[in-house]
């Protein structure tokens, strides 16, 4: 317990947040530090108790906390115990003179005589949890460690094989500009000298030696030249086997005939039976040292080349055996693989193997991003016409455009509509309509896609490009179709006309959704009718220059919406229903002008809006809180006592 003393310093003294009292005491030939904690704010409302007490020694410390119901022990340092910050400086001061000869000898390992008391504790404290710390990342250290023996070398041709194909993509003929027909070049990929001719800096061409793509760059210009590359490789282990993941820059320079070429290893992932232990090379926990950390997922390789050689022999045995990610890999020089997610994706969609197999490349390069999340595939089909929900024929289509998943999405669609033709160049037809493609199949449903094009061609202006008239004829043919117009006459279906005819359908149909609602509103407003005239019994009031006024119909309650430019319109069927109720505020010198409207549910205002929404003036507030108050909390409370 605090002590008489230290409770009058606390109402004394301001500029302190907590006391500490320190002690030492000899428990199992072991010397203790024992440090109770007082709250200056209940020491002043006589509370002594401490707020925490800890227990020291050199080399360990614990604290016992009494802020809950029941003691806890933490083991937090007394800085973050009090919530002590960089910008917010908890003052710690000692109770008396003994506790301060306490700690300074029990601290005086430190040799830090210029610090306070209190500094020495929290410097103790520091130096413990530094060591705590040392030995927790020497033991995942060891562990990382363990695991890193069982990576082996990397073959000896690995770095041909980054410069040949995973690199594939920095390929270039350096020319010597001259006027001369035959300009003299240099490719890096064959490494031979070549004559070029007709050739312009930073254009694509193929190398007259070896046959390869390049790109041509003029030596004068292309001075400085960095790609950057990822590669994959896959290596065997006790358990199963590594995936490494190499991040790569090839960097031209004057002398671009000898590259630098420098690989660094970025992350690991071991593949275990169905367990994924993933490893990173980076700044381990923030102390500054760069070494393998555990469980890091930081570094993303979505377009890595895989090294194929070893794949298959790496692979037997393992669960991803036939995962055909070899095959994929190979589908060109350099082709880029997302390894992780291929290998996720399989074990819950197996059938990428058959897809891959099938030369569907385009479908695994999607299924195997982590955006993707479409559910077009059937994951219980037995073989790829069940997967795909296709026939033969229609597969041979698929399997010849390569298709990606929003064109097989496009082609489903076309399949299920009657009558829809298939373009001959489906891929060029999906780019063009991507955005609209909707709009277009829609269109088709009419007729064919050269009709719908040439026609909206012809109707195209500079007011309405190509798109807008598609939309605009659309919106024409569904208005014709609710009409009953017959679509498959030509008259109807390609008004020479557009934009006339699409007003004049428009006009129709908005005429007979009015009479059509007008209708319906009758036999709303005979349900309405016993209800307001209720209402205007209960809610109609006056006071001063306002009155609540109730509506005559609900025809009024919809021309008050449209006169004060708000949604009271659409409340007509709720007020029919008894759901809500709907009352005007006027002007009682013009009691027949929109003014505001307010609706009442459950006797309590649940809105009130003026012109456009607007909000309530002085006035009206103080006229719609007497209201509450006189008119509906009486009845209110009369509800509530007859429930």
């Amino acid at each position: 317990m605090a002590s008489k003393s230290t409770v009058s310093q606390a109402c004394r003294i301001e500029n302190t947040d907590f006391y500490l009292h320190a002690h030492t005491a000899l428990i199992s030939h072991q010397r203790i530090l024992i440090i109770s904690l007082y709250d200056k704010n209940k020491l002043r409302n006589k509370e002594k108790d401490p707020l925490f007490r800890i227990f020291m020694t050199k080399e360990e410390y614990i604290t016992q906390d009494f802020c809950e119901e029941k003691p806890v022990w933490r083991t937090g340092r007394m800085e973050h115990l009090t919530e002590s910050t960089w910008y917010k400086k908890i003052e710690i001061s000692c109770c008396d003179d003994r506790s301060a000869a306490v700690l300074n000898r029990f601290f005086s390992y430190l040799n830090m005589e210029k610090l306070s008391p209190v500094d020495k504790l929290i410097k103790g404290q520091k130096r413990i949890m530094e060591k705590r710390l040392e030995k927790k990342h020497q033991r995942e250290n060891s562990k990382i460690d363990q695991k890193k023996r069982e990576v082996k070398k990397l073959p000896k041709n690995f770095m041909d094989w980054i410069d040949e194909t995973a690199m594939a993509h920095s390929r270039y003929i350096y020319y010597q500009y001259s006027r001369k027909k035959y300009m003299d070049g240099y490719c890096t990929h064959c490494h031979s000298d070549v004559k070029v001719s007709g050739v312009k800096h930073r254009k694509i061409g193929v190398c007259p030696n070896c046959g390869k793509k390049v790109l041509f760059l003029a030596a004068g210009k292309a001075t400085r030249i960095l790609d950057h590359g990822e590669a994959v490789y896959f290596q065997k282990t006790k358990k199963g086997f590594v995936v490494r993941f190499f991040s790569i820059y090839k960097h031209y320079g004057k002398h671009y005939r000898t590259p630098e070429i420098r690989t660094l290893e970025l992350k690991r992932i071991f593949y275990e039976d169905t367990k994924c232990l993933k490893y990173e090379w980076r700044n381990f926990k923030q102390t500054g040292e760069m070494r393998w950390c555990a469980g890091w997922d930081c570094y993303t390789f979505y377009d890595a080349a895989c090294y194929t050689a070893n794949l298959e022999k790496v692979l037997t045995g393992t669960p991803y055996q036939y995962c055909a990610i070899k095959q994929f890999a190979d589908r060109y020089e350099g082709a880029g693989v997302n390894v992780p997610y291929y290998l996720k994706r399989y074990g819950s969609k197996p059938f990428i193997e058959y897809m891959v197999k099938a030369g569907l490349y385009h479908m695994v390069e999607e299924l195997t991003q982590p955006w993707y999340f479409f559910g077009e595939y059937n994951q219980d089909g037995k073989n790829l016409l069940e997967v795909l929900g296709v026939t033969r024929e229609q597969f041979r289509f698929i399997q010849q455009n390569d298709m990606y998943s929003f064109e097989f999405r496009t082609y489903k669609k076309m399949l299920s509509q009657k009558n829809c033709e298939i373009p001959e160049d489906f891929r060029s037809f999906c780019q063009q309509y991507e955005r609209d493609i909707s709009l277009i199949l829609e269109l088709m449903q009419y007729t064919t896609l050269h009709k719908v094009e040439r026609y909206c061609s012809q109707q195209t202006t500079e007011k309405q490009p190509y798109f807008a008239v598609m939309r605009l004829w659309r919106d024409y043919l569904r208005f014709a179709v609710r009409l009953g117009y017959n679509t498959k006459n030509s008259f109807v279906l390609f008004p020479k006309r557009l934009i006339q005819a699409h007003d004049h359908v428009a006009d129709v149909v908005q005429k007979i959704e009015e009479k059509e609602l007008r209708e319906k509103m009758k036999l709303e407003n005979e349900r309405a009718k016993s209800l307001l005239e209720k209402y205007r019994k209960i809610y109609s009031w006056t006071d001063g220059g306002l009155s609540v006024v109730v509506p005559e119909d609900l025809f009024s309650i919809r021309e008050e919406g449209h006169t004060l430019h708000h949604c009271v319109a659409n409340y007509t069927q709720d007020v029919a229903d008894g759901k809500t109720i709907i009352l005007f505020i006027r002007r009682n010198s013009e009691l027949t002008k929109p003014f505001y409207t307010i609706e009442v549910t459950d006797e309590s205002i649940r809105q009130c809006q003026g012109f456009g929404h607007c909000g309530s003036t002085e006035e009206v507030k103080n006229f719609v809180d007497a209201y509450e108050q006189k008119v509906l909390k009486p009845l209110k409370l009369l509800a509530q006592a007859v429930s």
